[in-house]
This record gives structure tokens, sequence and C-alpha cells, in this order.
């Protein structure tokens, strides 16, 4: 109902304003008209027309006045109602009578008021004005005749015998003559001017409807598409971090109102940060739809706690199953350990990033990439690592850095983006300012995203030494007691201390079976809150394992084969915060933590 009023409201406003401008065009034409009466007026008082009663200039001084009225009371009244108007267009009919009159032109003079109130875009006025043109056109033969004007070809030529001649006429046969033979026969040309008059009114006003419905439609579009970019704007993380461990700041400039690019970041308990950028096929609303799903499945599913390898399995079988367009994702997800700068990561068909270390050297992080997400069912992606130093930063981009172009087609190139980096352009603004200095103005066609991240030193937490337990049964119980003595102690809820009881229990038996299967080892355990994260560390000194490297078990298909057991460190990632291994000083080391909510 809004949107209806609001088109007629539109089409009023358009309607309004042609209006306006034909009044101004009415006006200027009496303007016009009455200089030709003028003109026409001071050549009969010359006795310049031969044949013509001196009493035309009597109508022709009326319609003068007549005329200037029109266009005086056009001008000074700025809304022109109807009467105005119509009295402005009575003026220019009456003027047609004249000039037809004086200069008989039956045709032309009356042709003009409907040429103009065509403009209106209103059939019923554009045929009422014609029909009062007809009227005036029959009525033109005998005003002429009655106002004195004489037609040689209709008077009758009498010889007599003393060679005289004598002209005889009779004033209405002579009218009723010029009727006859010129009226009647412009009649049906006036008349089909009226029906091409009458059919462009209702055209010209259907249109207008139209483009008017058009207009609507595009505006409430356009707001939607605002709305749109609104949504999608907000759903990127803006809150950059800047902390003593890591510094994150990115930028998404949509070719479009609303763009297929993305990038994200969130924090995995303590010690970890995951960040990727991704690059959605298409343009657009569906482009932007399919970014919103990717982007939601790929953040769940780190918030699970699973590795970048996982999380890209999962999004992809969930991408495919409502992939009815055909869309795709290119995607690097990294995920890095703040603690030890350790990096893993999976490319999923992405441009590779640049890792900038901290002398000032570039260089591409290459690796074989793996499929595009939404396109394969079954695929298993393959995760990447690499080491990273304090001020070593990491621009993640996506191909409408490198694609951009300016006024002469060239391209930005990846050529042109390492070359900046090793003049010392390492940061999101200044090389958003080089690419639009190189671009000259030129129209962006691509989405524009990057995303730098900076590893800093890593932040140093100091934790208690712990104690030293027995890898047996026994020692499993007072290691578990001990743990939940030093979470009391430190005010940890009771759901905090049973998931870590049952994550401990999980850990200490895997220890118990893996490190020591010959029995007769230790494990040191240390329980600590630090931050309202509590942590609890295992090391232990048998032979290196890192359990996280194992693949999450398929429950169903266990369950289908009558298997027990496999599940320990599943249930250790889905109950905890965040689970990190290292290998140090000959000993495994293995962390748990969750966050006091």
């Amino acid at each position: 109902m809004t949107t209806t009023a609001s088109s007629s409201e539109a089409l009023q406003q358009v309607m309004a304003r042609n209006r306006e401008s034909v009044d101004m065009a009415a006006i200027m034409l009496c303007a016009a008209l009455a200089a030709i009466i003028l003109v026409l007026y001071i050549l009969t008082r010359l006795n310049y027309f031969t044949g013509l009663d001196k009493s035309i200039g009597i109508y022709m001084m009326a319609d003068e006045l007549l005329l200037l009225s029109a266009v005086v009371i056009g001008a000074l009244d700025k809304r022109h109602k109807t009467p105005i108007r119509l009295f402005i267009i009575a003026a220019l009919m009456v003027t047609a009578l004249i000039i037809s009159t004086v200069l008989s032109f039956p045709y032309l003079m009356f042709a003009l008021p409907i040429v103009l109130v065509t403009a209106y875009y209103d059939g019923r006025f554009t045929l009422a004005i014609a029909v009062i043109g007809a009227a005036l056109m029959c009525i033109e033969p005998f005003f002429s005749s009655y106002i004195g004007i004489t037609h040689m070809q209709y008077v009758d030529f009498k010889t007599y015998t003393d060679g005289s001649i004598i002209i005889t006429s009779d004033s209405m046969t002579e009218a009723a003559r010029e009727f006859a033979r010129f009226t009647v026969p412009s009649l049906p040309i006036y008349a089909a001017m009226v029906g091409l008059s009458v059919w462009v009114t209702d055209r010209g006003l259907k249109l207008m409807k139209e483009r008017s419905a058009l207009a609507e439609t595009q505006i409430a579009l356009e707001n939607e598409l605002s709305i749109a970019a609104g949504i999608q704007q907000g759903m990127l993380p803006e809150d950059f971090p800047d902390e003593e461990s890591y510094a994150i700041t990115a930028t998404m400039v949509p070719a479009k109102d609303v763009g297929g690019d993305f990038y994200d970041f969130i924090k995995i308990g303590s010690s970890r940060v995951a960040f990727l950028v991704a690059d959605v096929s298409g343009k657009g609303m569906p482009a932007a739809l399919f970014m919103a799903s990717a982007r939601t499945l790929v953040r769940s599913n780190l918030e699970n706690g699973l590795q970048v390898d996982v999380v890209m399995d999962r999004t992809n079988a969930e991408l495919i199953k409502s992939n009815k367009e055909k869309l795709f994702v290119t995607a690097w997800l990294g995920m890095l350990d703040l603690k030890t700068g350790a990096l893993s990561y999976v490319n999923a068909g992405h441009n590779p990033p640049f890792l900038i270390r901290a002398d000032g050297s570039v260089e591409s992080v290459r690796s074989r990439p793996n499929f595009v997400l939404g396109r394969k069912k079954g695929l298993r992606y393959m995760e990447h690592r690499m080491q990273l130093s304090p001020g070593d930063r990491l621009l993640l981009y996506t191909d409408g850095l490198t694609d951009a172009t300016n006024p002469e087609g060239e391209m930005f190139t990846v050529e042109r983006v390492e070359e900046r980096l090793r003049s010392g352009c390492v940061s999101v603004d200044s090389m958003m300012d080089e690419v639009r200095a190189f671009s000259g103005g030129a129209d962006q066609f691509d989405d524009l995203t990057m995303l730098l991240v900076e590893y800093r030193e890593p932040k140093t937490i100091a934790y208690s030494e712990g104690e030293v337990f027995d890898a047996d049964p026994a020692g499993h119980d007072a290691a578990i007691a001990y743990i939940r003595s030093r979470l009391e102690e430190a005010g940890c809820s009771e759901k905090v201390i049973r998931d870590m009881e049952v994550s401990s229990s999980e850990v200490i038996s895997n220890i118990n079976m893996y490190a020591y299967p010959d029995g007769g080892g230790t494990v040191r355990v240390s329980a600590d809150v630090v931050e309202r994260i509590a942590t609890v560390i295992f090391r232990d000194t048998g032979p290196e394992y890192n359990p996280l490297e194992r693949s999450n078990p398929d429950a169903e298909k266990r369950i289908r084969e009558h298997k027990i057991g496999g599940f320990g460190i599943f249930i250790v990632k889905k109950l905890m915060d965040d689970v990190r291994y290292e290998r140090t000083d000959g000993m495994n080391v293995l962390t748990i933590m969750k966050e006091m909510r």
C-alpha cells in the first residue's frame, strides 16, 4: 500500500512538472502571437492588406488584449490552476480564428493549440479543445465573410454588351462555397491529427505511469541494496585487534552495492587467532547471500574448535547442499598460535598471500592449492604449516587488488603489489592509496578485499610447576583430585571444573596408554587460572606424539561397526575452548584451556 501511494505521488510530481513546462510554453506562444497580431494590426492600419474591411482591426485589437491578458495572468500565477490554463488556451483558439481569417490559413493555426495541449497528457482535455477547434474551423468562412474579406475565386463575373463587367457575389453564398471547398476537405485531416494527438496523450500518460512505477521500483531496489550493503558491512568485523601479541587490519570495497568478497577473524581461546579472506564467484545479491552463508559456516566450524582443514571440509560439504546457483568460493584460511608463531593454513583455490618478514624481505606464500569451496563433494582439504617470527606480517587479498585497472586498461598486477610491499607500503590503507592513485578514477570492476596480520612478541604467561603423578590408575585419580582442588581455589564454576575433569581424564588415560605402554612413567600436571582462563598442562617424557593430528572419528560409522573408543581427544576438543600441543625439551606438552564464563 505504501509503495502504491509513493508511486502515485511520484507520478503526480512528474505530471505537475510537465504541466509547468507546457504552461510556460503556452505563455511564450501567447506572447509571440501577441507580437504577430500587433504587426498585423499595424499593417492593416497602413492599408497593407487590400480588400480587407477595416473593422478587422477591432477584432485584432481585442485579440491583442486577450493574448496580453493571458501572458500577464499566466506570469503572475505560478501554479496555473485549471481556469487560468483554460483561459490561456482560449486566447490561443481565438487568435487562431482571427489569424486564419486575416491570412486565410484555415488549417494551420487550429493545429497549434491541439499540439500544445497534447503535451498535458490528458486525452479528454485534448479532445475537448479539438472539438472547439473544429467548431471554429466551421465558423471561420462565415466569420470571414461577415467582416468583409473578398475571395475572388468565389465571385461571379457577368459581361454586358457595352464591354463592362459586373462582379456579383452573395456573402453567405461565398461563405458556403468556401466551407464546402476548403473547410470540409480539411476536417478529415484535422480529425486524423486529433486522433493522433489523443493517442499520443494516452500513450504518453501510460509511458509516464510505467516509468514512474519503474522509477519507484528502482528506488525501492536501491533502498533494499543499500540495506543489504549495510547488513553485509555489519557482518564484517570492524573492531580490529591491536594487542601485545598480534594486530589485524582489513578492508572490503565492493564493486557494486553488495559484493561477494569477505574477510573474517576470530580469537580462539587465549592463544590462537583464525583469519581468512574469501572471494565468491559472481557479483551482486546472489554472491552476497552465498558469501553470508560461507562466512557463517566457516565461523561456526572455527568456534567448534576444529582444525583449519576440517573447517574447510565441513564448510565445503554444507555449501554444496544448497548451491543451486552453482557458485563457488575461493578462500585462504589461517590459524596462528600466538604463543609460538606456528601458522597452519588451507588455500582453497585462492591467491597466495604475501609474507613480509621483520627484516623487510617479501615472499609469496605458495603451496599446492586445494579446490574451491562449494563445487565438489567429498573433498578433503590439505593443511600446510609455516613458522612466523615476531615482526612478520601476512597480507591476504582478493584478485580485485591485482586486477584493478587504470584508464588505459592496464592492471595493477601481483608484481606491483610485491614491489609496493618491498618499498615499505605495508599497511591496508597505504596499499589502497596506491591502488586509487594507479586507477586514476577508472571504474572498479571487481570487489577488493585485503587483510593484514602482524605477529608480535608472544605474551609470556607464568604457570605453576604443578605436581608429578604416576602413570597408573592411582596416579590418574590423584591428578584429577589435584586439578579439582586448584580450580576450586581459583573460583571456577562447577561446570568448568567438571568439563576440565572429563577432559583431563581422557588426556591422562591416553598418556598412560601411548606414552608408557609398559608402565613406570610419570606425568607432570599443572592447573592454573590466568586472566579468567582455566589452564591445565600435561607433560610426559614418552615418544613424540601429537594427538591433535588425528582426524575426528566418524561417530555413525563406529557405532554401525560396534567399535568402542577412539573419541577421547575428540571429546577434549569439544569441551575445551583451546587445545594445543608442542614438543619441548624432549617432552610432550599438551595444554587445555577453558574460559570462566
